[in-house]
């Protein structure tokens, strides 16, 4: 039996890495793909959960109407849900538009729910 030169087992041999590395490379890119898709649809998801379950909140000029009789408005920074009850309770700043401390500015933490469509102040 004739024994395989030198030369063609070290072509062989580097035959055998190029391939390995090569299958390696391309698997790697498919994988790498495959999590790009999975990172993807992750965001996706994500973004259509807190679209989802974004609270209905009182813009500014509604939460102003909602707190008229009182003599006050407000500037709205952020809203949460209530734990326990219907509404949610908005930080913001408040100000006073009537009577002796017209004009006072301060910030505030006030709670609100939507009663028949129309945003009212709760306590």
């Amino acid at each position: 039996m004739n024994k395989p030169s030198g030369g063609a087992v070290l072509a062989a041999a580097t035959a055998f890495l190029v391939g390995t590395a090569g299958g390696y490379a391309v698997t790697q890119v498919i994988r790498r793909g495959h999590e790009i898709d999975l990172e993807n649809e992750l965001a996706r998801l994500k973004d259509e959960v807190s679209q989802n379950t974004k609270p209905d909140v009182p813009s500014d000029e509604e939460a102003t109407a909602a707190l008229a009789k009182s003599g006050r408005s407000m500037r709205i920074s952020e809203c949460k849900p209530r734990q326990f009850v219907p509404g949610v309770t908005c930080s913001g700043i408040i100000t006073t538009t009537a009577g002796s401390f017209a004009g006072v500015i301060q910030p505030g933490v006030l709670s609100f729910a939507k009663i028949e469509g129309v945003w009212r102040q709760i306590q």
